[in-house]
């Protein structure tokens, strides 16, 4: 067992253990960043949340000691709440290797848990070779495991990146999400460690037919009406198919699409869709054959 001996497996999480349903942590029409209709409609619904007795959604990993496999680490974005399990990026990756590549996500881990994970993993199996995704969130660097327990207090930059560094996973592949909160600095930082990030210049007039036609899926009523300027469309008008007001087709407008709608997102409008797991999959995938290539 990996965290048996953490406060997330021990207490808030511990119907983790052989845990089965159809909503699982932010995934609820009541948690989510959706609202409840919104989450309802949906349009992938028919799947549940399996957890192991290891406390990781996936299969049992038992027959798997002492054998070749690969590692996914990272928090909630790798458990891949709000969607199937199938269309997490461990499970898009894992569709390139013959041997078993374990879903090790933990959720709100930062990554000296990831770090504990991978160590005592190593222990277990014969790691072949290792993948981590670094959250998002409020300053992913400011996250600690203290005690067993995930906390999230505020650090001096230099100090998170000591912490970081002390706590990487050297030979891993990595990728981190984009954080809304990360610092300038931070985001220098994840350069020059040459940690991927997939950054997509979304505008509303390059993909304005696929907008159009999901207007009720992809765009937030709330989100909607906090950005609404004079003279726009109303939320219903809009997504009843009004044509929208030229200040719609602004790279302003563009980004507030691309952050606060479901187009990449999963059912509980925060972790991601199938669609963006896709592209992290296929980055880490195409870094591991660039290094095997010989």
């Amino acid at each position: 067992m990996l965290i048996n001996d953490l406060t997330y497996y021990i207490n808030k999480f511990s119907v983790h253990n052989n845990y089965h349903s159809k909503t699982a942590g932010s995934d609820h029409p009541e948690k989510s960043a959706c609202t409840t209709e919104e989450w309802r409609n949906y349009p992938i619904q028919d799947f549940d949340y399996q957890f192991n007795s290891w406390g990781f959604r996936g299969p049992e990993y038992n027959e798997h000691i002492g054998n070749p496999v690969n590692l996914c680490l990272g928090d909630s974005f790798t458990v891949n709440f709000g969607g199937p399990i199938d269309h997490s990026w461990p499970s898009i990756l894992a569709e390139h290797f013959d041997i078993p590549t374990l879903n090790l996500g933990v959720d709100t881990a930062g990554n000296d848990a990831i770090r504990l994970v991978y160590d005592r993993a190593c222990k277990l199996f014969d790691v072949q070779d290792t993948f981590v995704m670094h959250g998002s969130g409020s300053k992913l660097f400011n996250r600690r495991l203290v005690n067993g327990k995930f906390t999230r207090k505020e650090h001096e930059d230099e100090v998170n990146f000591e912490y970081f560094l002390k706590h990487r996973i050297s030979n891993a592949y990595e990728c981190a999400l984009q954080g809304v909160m990360w610092s300038e600095v931070e985001r220098l930082l994840l350069t020059e460690l040459n940690i991927y990030c997939y950054k997509d210049k979304f505008l509303y007039m390059n993909y304005r037919e696929q907008v159009d036609l999901n207007r009720k899926e992809l765009v937030n009523k709330e989100w909607f009406n906090n950005f609404r300027g004079d003279n726009w469309p109303t939320y219903k008008q809009f997504i009843s198919g009004d044509d929208p007001h030229p200040d719609m087709l602004t790279e302003e407008f563009g980004t507030f699409i691309n952050n606060d709608t479901i187009l990449y997102t999963n059912r509980d409008g925060r972790h991601l869709n199938r669609k963006y797991n896709k592209i992290y999959a296929e980055y880490l995938y195409n870094q591991w054959e660039i290094n095997n290539e010989s």
